[in-house]
């Protein structure tokens, strides 16, 4: 099966990731581009994403990952912790904690002495975010974000968190709510050896559910298995920039093994998702995000209103003036709506006609039926056009469709085939639901690599 991506022409090519080559990532994805009528398959590493960077690609015999004792160097951490702060250090050249009479072995190197005790448990507060857009960018929830999600996930009921990419996230609940809630984080970075158990934490890969350590797949089913699997709940943040299809697939296999382990038949116990994008990409969730015949993953995800920030990224962090845009990530899940509680975070609202919380901004719309913003301004009705539109907008009769006051009417939209936003072949701009998105989604410099490919220009230090 196949599924193709009408801006690059690529096809995610389905099949067991057993029987895929692997390289030091794990399984490697197939891929497939139409050259000519005929489909070139190639395999390519699901991490690096940039052609020709995985070393075991270029390489066969450069096939050997760094080894980490996770056991040993959770002992080396608890032992740390318990001395006295002028001797924990941590090495950001080599990645790892040391003490001060071992500072010789780092001489010249990116050193932070004296780590605080809150520090040492909350590691995304020091640790320098990776920055390689193609590989593992990172970028760390506000403190606002991570503590509204935290609550969400307390009014839910939530007890067990897999925590998938989020370890800020991790972080808060295991210290703020580690009575009520607890937390088993998977993360590619690999320096969280050095903070987190191994009973909480295994070096993973979302593209391909691949665990670096073999015996971490244990740990995490003994955590996934717990009271039968009940008042479970994902919270993913995946790289932007990367294909939707693997992860949606790995979603799947993770629901349907924790239904399989706990013999679950009753829909109540299904493992409950809170999955993080931006709003621009919902098509894309709903419709492309799984190969033909295969239900599950992220595509039966809704799309709340509850923004996502993060405090180190340009576009998609808090604004101190309202009048800038705002972050256009948001929380996409398969818990009802009305039961996501924002009652008590500052900007939302409760739509009785909805029954379901939504930004202070978003009206409900009659004729459509609905709360009709996504992105959180004012949208308008308009009847020639049949839908609500953004409020500065007009309905340009040259056009036939709703635009800009100040537009170009020569640019009038085209029959597009395999739309992005709606993925149907012969459907016009207009008709779109997402094609004024699409123009955001365009402006927007995408987080973990590679949807917007336009280059910035580097700032000098």
């Amino acid at each position: 099966m196949d599924n193709d991506n009408s801006e690059s022409g690529l096809m995610c090519l389905w099949g067991n990731l057993k029987d895929h080559p692997k390289c030091l990532h794990g399984p490697t994805l197939l891929f497939g581009r139409s050259i000519k009528g005929e489909v070139k398959k190639f395999y390519a590493c699901s991490h690096l994403r940039e052609p020709g960077k995985c070393p075991t690609i270029k390489n066969k015999k450069n096939n050997v990952l760094p080894f980490y004792d996770h056991r040993k160097l959770y002992l080396r951490f608890s032992n740390l912790l318990s001395n006295s702060q002028n001797n924990r250090n941590y090495c950001h050249s080599c990645n790892e904690l040391f003490t001060s009479s071992e500072i010789v072995k780092h001489k010249d190197h990116d050193v932070q002495k004296c780590l605080t005790n809150h520090q040492m448990s909350h590691p995304t507060e020091f640790l320098k975010p990776l920055s390689n857009n193609k590989e593992e960018a990172q970028y760390f929830f506000t403190e606002n974000t991570t503590k509204n999600i935290a609550e969400i996930l307390c009014k839910l009921g939530a007890k067990y968190i897999l925590c998938i990419g989020v370890p800020r996230l991790y972080e808060y609940i295991s210290h703020n709510f580690g009575d009520k809630m607890t937390c088993f984080l998977l993360d590619i970075d690999a320096r969280f050896h050095q903070f987190f158990g191994p009973l909480n934490y295994a070096w993973y890969n979302l593209f391909n559910n691949h665990f670096f350590n073999p015996e971490a797949k244990t740990l995490f089913k003994d955590f996934l298995t717990q009271e039968n699997g009940r008042d479970m709940y994902i919270v993913c943040d995946p790289p932007f920039g990367g294909r939707v299809e693997p992860i949606s697939q790995t979603i799947k296999s993770i629901t349907d093994n924790h239904k399989k382990w706990n013999n679950i038949k009753v829909a109540d116990d299904e493992l409950k998702t809170l999955f993080i994008f931006p709003y621009f990409m919902e098509s894309i969730i709903k419709k492309k995000s799984n190969p033909p015949g295969i239900v599950g993953g992220i595509s039966n995800l809704e799309m709340t209103d509850f923004k996502v920030e993060y405090q180190n990224h340009a576009t998609f962090q808090e604004q101190s003036n309202l009048a800038k845009k705002t972050s256009p990530v948001r929380l996409f899940t398969n818990i009802e709506l009305s039961l996501i509680n924002l009652k008590n975070i500052i900007g939302y609202k409760y739509c009785s006609v909805c029954s379901r919380w939504v930004l202070e901004e978003n009206n409900h719309c009659d004729k459509c039926g609905k709360c009709t913003s996504k992105d959180g301004r004012q949208f308008t009705h308009c009847d020639l056009c049949e839908r609500c539109v953004k409020h500065t907008w007009e309905h340009c009769e040259t056009c036939r469709r709703c635009a800009s006051k100040i537009h170009d009417c020569s640019q009038r939209p085209k029959i597009v085939e395999n739309s992005l936003q709606c993925h149907t072949k012969g459907l016009i701009d207009k008709d779109c639901s997402e094609s004024e998105a699409f123009i955001s989604r365009k402006r927007i410099v995408n987080r973990h690599g590679g949807v917007v490919k336009k280059k910035r220009k580097k700032k000098k230090d």
